[in-house]
């Protein structure tokens, strides 16, 4: 028998590392890994964010910066948690640029650096990278 219904979507969706063993009443910030390496989803919409069953809702409940979420509240001790990233564009962080040259190239380390960039009408724009 076929399948009845819109069919179900397939993408790059990640389950973050748990982070309940961290919770103790007290703390509500919380680094975000994938397989032990920071995660920056740069969206919070894009999470799907349980916490003690329940699911919690994005800028309301939890904030995200860099790669690291805050919740509202403290997570109580023993709380279960988990988050699947729905949509990403990048998993880990640019850490490195190579700019081309008439003759050669420039390779610049990013990690905590910034720089500038001045637009057409003269306007100087800082760009800060993987700040975190």
């Amino acid at each position: 028998m076929a399948y009845i219904g819109r069919q179900q979507s397939s993408g790059a969706f990640i389950k973050l590392d748990d982070i309940s063993l961290q919770f103790d009443n007290s703390k509500a910030t919380f680094d975000l890994k994938v397989g032990g390496e920071s995660f920056f989803p740069g969206n919070p919409y894009t999470l799907l964010v349980s916490l003690g069953g329940v699911i919690q809702e994005a800028i309301t409940s939890f904030t995200i910066f860099e790669d690291q979420i805050t919740f509202a509240s403290a997570p109580t001790s023993g709380a279960n948690f988990f988050c699947v990233v729905l949509a990403t564009t990048n998993v880990s962080p640019l850490t490195s640029l190579t700019i081309g040259r008439r003759t050669g190239s420039y390779l610049i380390d990013l990690h905590g650096r910034t720089m500038a960039v001045r637009d057409r009408s003269g306007t100087v724009h800082p760009i800060s990278f993987n700040q975190a």
